[in-house]
């Protein structure tokens, strides 16, 4: 009995520090607003999309590193020296506040640094290629202001097989919207297998399981979650939809100093990147046992952001990544900071649905936005804990 209850408390105490670091949780803004550079000719799409396909960087591979492809710098708008590209995200060098101790948080320390340098390249190229094209990028956006109810679901393409949703963490809000699209979806095709994966269970926890890419039981599920505040788990479980963990419990617990320093400034490029080789690997072993399902991926924003260091995901006919935002897009990514001054980068004030940003079927600048769908909530005043 009393193993059962040091277990209990271990597992209460981990969950505390991880709601309190986050995985996705961006708080720093940048120092300057982006202006909107003038234009003064319109580019056919077929311009726009050859021109991107030359200028975007490619991620290859589970494990690679971002390869730079063909760049002329002449086609670029320049980025002052002193603007801060949104790299609290994507680019973040090692903490100095956090000093290495050991010899293995100095290997960190030079993997990430190595891995960020290549990323903060990438975060001011899409920031230039998007400056550049911001005529061309808005007059492709779509924008919905809903006075109603939303079906969430209706955005996915019904050939669509891997959804990833991404949020930003902290909102209930948020969590009560991707609840409504699992819902929603599994009320649209009945008939079909649905499996939710998430970075809010972890894939394993002593004395239940030691297998990865199981089914979560509704009472493993208590001693699995990262955090009670994802409750709504539960009525996934009792609708016939499987529940599998991705968060490597013993990685995170060994790492989480690196992985999230300084009480969720920052997050680690390379803690990024072991943490979606792990959940990559369970994604796949999932995927392979059932083929014919659908997969929601559940995680940050920057787990499946396709501009994000070692995505989970690639563009792709039967991928589609849904944002959710509160209050605002933020200025820490690209999309957000070029966008930042336009109307639909806030949720309006007093109401209670979100702004809604999609993109066209093929349009070059999915990719480029980190998104195929994006939805912007209100702050509400459960969002306050």
């Amino acid at each position: 009995m009393r193993r059962f209850v040091f277990i209990l408390f271990l597992l209460v105490s981990t969950a505390s520090a991880y709601a309190g670091s986050g995985g996705g949780g961006w708080m720093k803004w940048l120092r300057q607003t982006v202006g909107s550079p003038a234009t003064k000719t319109q580019v056919s799409r077929q311009v726009v999309e050859q021109s991107l396909k030359r200028q975007l960087i490619q991620v290859q591979g589970a494990g690679a590193a971002a390869a730079a492809v063909a760049w002329n710098p002449a086609r670029a708008l320049t980025v002052a020296p002193d603007f801060r590209v949104p790299s609290q995200n994507m680019a973040v060098f090692s903490s100095v506040a956090i000093p290495p101790e050991t010899e293995e948080e100095i290997r960190f320390r030079r993997q990430n640094d190595r891995l960020a340098e290549e990323w903060r390249n990438v975060a001011k190229r899409d920031m230039a290629v998007m400056l550049r094209r911001k005529r061309d990028i808005l007059q492709a956006l779509q924008v919905s202001y809903q006075n109603t109810s939303v079906n969430y679901a209706a955005l996915i393409p019904q050939e669509a097989k891997f959804i990833a949703v991404g949020e930003e963490h902290g909102f209930y809000a948020l969590r009560h919207a991707f609840e409504r699209i699992v819902l929603q979806y599994q009320q649209m095709y009945p008939e079909r297998k649905i499996v939710v994966l998430t970075e809010f269970v972890f894939d394993r926890t002593l004395p239940f399981s030691e297998k990865t890419g199981e089914p979560v039981s509704l009472l493993a599920l208590r001693f699995r979650r990262v955090s009670p505040d994802f409750r709504f788990l539960e009525k996934f479980i009792k609708r016939g939809i499987d529940v599998i963990g991705l968060e490597d419990e013993r990685y995170f617990r060994s790492h989480q100093k690196l992985i999230s320093p300084a009480f969720r400034q920052v997050e680690s490029v390379y803690g990024m990147k072991k943490r979606n080789d792990h959940w990559r690997k369970i994604i796949a072993q999932v995927r392979q046992k059932y083929p014919e399902a659908v997969f929601f991926v559940y995680a940050g924003n920057m787990h499946v952001h396709y501009r994000a260091p070692f995505a989970l995901v690639k563009a792709s006919p039967q991928v589609f990544v849904m944002q959710l935002m509160s209050k605002d897009l933020g200025k820490d990514l690209p999309f957000g900071a070029v966008m930042q001054n336009e109307p639909f980068a806030r949720a309006p004030i007093n109401g209670g649905n979100p702004v809604v940003l999609s993109w066209p079927r093929n349009s070059p600048f999915n990719v480029l936005s980190g998104f195929d769908a994006c939805l912007v909530f209100p702050e509400t005043k459960n969002d306050a804990f």
